[in-house]
């Protein structure tokens, strides 16, 4: 990974070299840790630095026709044109959102619009709930009325069917 010429060291500080080189310590006995509490990891871990051994000096400077590069290249394109497609979807997606978002809110403000009218229905419906209940008043007082005056025309036809009586009778009597 780093250069193994003294050129970098030497750019470094004695202090950040120590730095250095004990977190380099550190990490390589957690590596080691771990190499040594799974069998199964030590061994995939020694078969691979022999693959990577093998081909180490292969791949120190690769050929521009080599099978791995002409790989990587395919992979790259490959991967160009699934980021242009996800581009695409991914613009496809926004212009979807923004659509139902301004259908979001035309419905919004159609709620609104309609719990306007609702409420303006409520208000009417309460107001002639109250109109309702002071026609029924009057209507009782008026039925209540009405009934009293029906007693009494119907006394004062009594009374004048009597006097009526009264009055053939003395007429018939010839006074």
């Amino acid at each position: 990974m780093f250069p193994r010429n003294g050129l970098t060291a030497n750019l470094l500080s004695p202090i950040t070299q120590s730095d250095i080189l004990g977190i380099l310590q550190r990490e390589q006995d957690r590596a080691m840790a771990l190499l040594s509490s799974s069998p199964l990891l030590a061994s995939l871990f020694v078969s691979y630095a022999h693959q990577a051994a093998a081909l180490e000096p292969a791949t120190v400077a690769p050929s521009p026709k080599s099978e791995e590069r002409k790989g990587l290249q395919d992979t790259i394109a490959t991967l160009q044109e699934e980021i242009k497609r996800l581009k695409s979807d991914n613009l496809e997606m926004e212009e979807g959102l923004e659509a139902a978002e301004a259908s979001l809110e035309a419905f919004r403000s159609q709620v609104s619009s309609l719990k306007e009218i609702n409420m303006s229905q409520e208000n009417d419906i309460k107001s002639l709930r109250a109109d309702l209940t002071e026609t029924k008043e009057k209507y009782g007082r008026l039925m209540v009325d009405s009934n009293a005056e029906k007693t009494t025309l119907r006394n004062l036809v009594s009374d004048l069917e009597v006097c009526l009586d009264s009055y053939l009778i003395m007429i018939g009597r010839g006074y």
